[in-house]
């Protein structure tokens, strides 16, 4: 079966699981058939986790719910699970996947987004003709079909991207996805990271100066030979070395994650048995596909530490090492194999916090999964003294297209450009403030420009500890020149609220480029808090005097008529300014002529669009904005009882576990959810017929079998038609939400429902709500706006 149809299997499954989920019943009995079966195994502590994983690396691991789902051969696997202890339940849509693939095929529409082993390698050649100054294509070695028979296999293609024009040396980031065949998202991902590069490259000021001062290496199909066979339907996650297992077995191979040589096969995360799915090879870099990554990893970047446990790489190190993996939404760093920290474990960790707040995944050491040995991070740090890291990415082996390409690779591309950008000193500058919204700007030759953006020191993810948060100390620009260049010179931005003292910091500094003509300039800017932060570029594009249009004015209050008060960001088209209220709440922008799209946002209000302004050369408009405040709607956290909802027994207020105290709603107050349940939580119907803007935000606790009970919000215009627009399931840990409920704006008769469904298998402590805030903006949120929409205000 090809990639493409097996792929369609892959969402139709995936998609049946969401819609019907079939349950997963726990047991300690041997079941009738012989196998093979994929298995929900609950374990009762890490030791037990950690046993069953070094013969058969987990599909997934939740550690809330104290499940693996494991893949188990025969009956004796399964008989060796339940002397370990494991309660296993057989999930029936993973097994027929595992037995018979095309068994469970229907009519789908084709999975287009996942490239094959060789049109991955034929996208890395068009790369390389297309961008000949930037890109170029290195062989660092031969699959384990190769080095038997040339004909038969392929070659290991690292793209490297840098501008050959500007000379070295540079920090350098080296990606490598795919060592483990079935998991298609991360090919995929690789690949395209190098053409988002290379496309933003003309048009993007910090992406092209990441590139002409920095090196990265990628890697797509680390395991060519293996993914065939999962494209082929195999879920097949080793390489294909036939002297493992026998030569015609589906099950044998190298695990190529426990054949690097760093402390290989010595803590008991991996197997020495050739037919396990984690078996660790006949010695340390015996495959050919191994030893080829070390080999070129170890010549990207100098040895600086020695391979020991204790020593720290020097704080100043550069370079960056990532292996792509999937599932499981992580983000994880060194030991796999040891809980104690890493000696430079606190600065990767804080690294990984940076990129789990991009990327949305959860941050841990790779011990906290289960142990490993002789994998790809452990290798880059602990023989080379480079940070490494790895994401597990999405939810499945075989994301849906939809999902890879609508959450999935956008969230990464992120995480992984914030990667490339502190390569230069990546156990430091994460410390630092990251900074957002630069924009492109223009202005006419002769005339200052103002730069603004947002230093933000806040972006970790914490949901696995707790990363220290500080206020912004200072912003510094620095004009065409590279802030490390021994000859830069500064200048320090300013508050926009008139002082730095806060996590989070809109900022504006006035730039005149001086002498120059017509074209693209860049400037630098790093923001500090003690710790300075990593660089980023902003461009100024300089336009002949008289070329551009203007649009000016100022902003107000669209209920009292009276000026802002606090700093409104505005954007026209790619330039972004800011308006003041030491100003008088005045902006100005340039755009070249044409129809341009007028944004305007404010802490406290509603977001403004004006489109289909018509600007001409040589001309200024005027467009005084009106921004409608926004206010709270319904604000309840539990502590006033039920009266702004309607419940559904036994939805009521619980004290056993609460975001603010000292209480929260939850669907099963008095313990367990019943099984089979629908039961709804709903706010009383609201008219919201003069409202704009409506947003929901709350907290959740979604302590729920994963996967198949789930906690939904859904609204309504009638309280008959429900739209669900959003869901948890297996979340135990407490998260901030915030839906955007645009659908309710101007209903007369709102509706919206905290929904727990469940089925009958295994019930859970459920789901628990807490300070719920609804908001919107308009009238309601008080003052007169009478007869400022008729003096010019739009």
């Amino acid at each position: 079966m090809g990639m493409r149809r097996f792929a369609c299997l892959m969402l139709l499954l995936l998609c049946s699981r969401l819609a019907h989920a079939a349950a997963v019943e726990p047991s300690t009995r041997l079941p009738a058939d012989t196998g093979p079966w994929v298995v929900r195994a609950y374990f009762d502590s890490k030791a037990q986790l950690n046993l069953a994983a070094r013969r058969s690396p987990p599909w997934e691991v939740n550690h809330a719910q104290h499940y693996a789902v494991l893949e188990v051969a025969n009956r004796f696997e399964y008989s060796q699970l339940l002397a370990q202890g494991f309660r296993i339940g057989i999930d029936p849509d993973f097994t027929l996947l595992l037995r018979d693939p095309a068994a469970a095929l229907r009519s789908v529409p084709g999975f287009g987004c996942y490239r094959t082993v060789e049109e991955t390698l034929a996208s890395l050649d068009e790369l390389v003709a297309t961008h000949p100054t930037l890109a170029s294509s290195i062989d660092i070695g031969d699959s384990w079909e190769k080095t038997r028979n040339a004909a038969l296999g392929y070659d290991l293609k690292v793209l490297k991207l840098s501008n050959s024009a500007i000379p070295g040396p540079k920090p350098r980031l080296f990606v490598v996805g795919a060592l483990h065949a079935r998991e298609y998202t991360t090919a995929e991902t690789v690949i395209r990271f190098g053409e988002w590069l290379l496309a933003r490259y003309p048009v993007d000021a910090d992406v092209r100066w990441m590139l002409d001062h920095h090196e990265v290496h990628l890697l797509p199909q680390a395991n060519p030979d293996a993914r065939k066979k999962a494209e082929a339907g195999l879920m097949w996650r080793k390489n294909v070395n036939e002297n493992y297992c026998g030569a015609t077995s589906n099950r044998r191979g190298a695990d190529l994650n426990r054949n690097f040589t760093f402390e290989w096969g010595a803590h008991s995360g991996s197997s020495g048995e050739a037919c396990d799915e984690s078996f660790r090879g006949q010695a340390a870099a015996s495959e050919p596909e191994t030893a080829a990554i070390i080999s070129y990893v170890a010549n990207l970047y100098p040895d600086l530490r020695p391979p020991d446990l204790v020593t720290p790489a020097p704080a100043d190190r550069s370079g960056v090492f990532l292996d792509v993996h999937s599932y499981g939404e992580l983000v994880m760093w060194p030991w796999g194999f040891d809980a104690a920290l890493a000696p430079n474990g606190a600065a990767m960790r804080t690294l990984g916090r940076r990129l789990g707040h991009l990327n949305g995944y959860r941050p841990q050491q790779g011990v906290e999964l289960y142990v490993t040995d002789g994998g790809t991070r452990d290798f880059a740090y602990g023989e080379l003294g480079v940070p490494a890291l790895s994401f597990e990415l999405g939810t499945s082996f075989f994301e849906p297209c939809e999902r890879f390409e609508g959450q999935v690779l956008d969230a990464n591309l992120a995480a992984l450009v914030y990667l490339l950008r502190v390569a230069r000193l990546p156990y430091l500058e994460p410390s630092g403030p990251s900074i957002e919204e630069l924009g492109r700007n223009l202005a006419e030759v002769g005339e200052s420009i103002r730069v603004v953006g947002l230093a933000e020191d806040a972006a970790f993810n914490q949901a696995n500890g707790s990363e220290p948060v500080d206020a912004i100390a200072g912003v510094d620009l620095y004009l065409t020149q590279l802030p490390w260049d021994p000859l830069a010179t500064s200048r320090a931005a300013q508050a926009a609220d008139g002082a730095f003292d806060g996590a989070s910091e809109w900022f504006h500094t006035d730039v005149l480029l001086e002498d120059d003509a017509p074209g693209t300039h860049s400037v630098f800017l790093r923001a500090r808090d003690g710790i300075v932060g990593p660089a980023y570029a902003a461009s100024i594009e300089l336009v002949a005097p008289g070329s551009s249009g203007r649009v000016t004015g100022e902003l107000r209050n669209a209920n009292t008529g009276s000026l802002l008060t606090v700093p409104a960001v505005l954007q026209l088209d790619t330039s972004t300014t800011l308006a003041l209220p030491g100003e008088q709440m005045q902006y100005a922008l340039r755009a070249l002529p044409g129809s341009r799209t007028l944004k305007a946002s404010a802490e406290g209000y509603a977001p403004l669009e004006l489109a289909g302004l018509n600007l001409t050369a040589g001309q200024t408009l005027v467009r005084n904005l009106a921004l409608v405040p926004v206010c709270s709607l319904v604000e309840d956290s539990a502590s006033g009882g039920l009266g702004n909802f309607s419940a559904q027994p036994p939805w009521g207020i619980g004290s056993a576990r609460y975001f603010s105290a000292p209480a929260a709603f939850t669907d099963s107050p008095d313990g367990d959810y019943a099984p089979n349940a629908d039961i709804a939580l709903s706010l009383v119907p609201l008219d919201l017929r003069d409202v704009s803007h409506v947003h929901l935000q709350f907290q959740s606790w979604c302590d729920t079998e994963a996967g198949f009970d789930r906690g939904r919000i859904e609204i309504s215009t009638n309280g008959s038609a429900w739209t669900e627009v959003w869901t948890c399931s297996g979340s135990a840990e407490w998260q901030a939400v915030q839906l955007d409920l645009g659908a309710l704006d101007g209903a007369s008769s709102a509706h919206i429902r905290f929904r727990l469904t469940s089925d009958g298998a295994v019930q859970r402590e459920g789901w628990s709500v807490d300070d719920i805030v609804l908001t919107g903006a308009g009238a309601v949120c008080g003052g007169s706006p009478d007869g400022l929409f008729g003096d010019g205000f739009e």
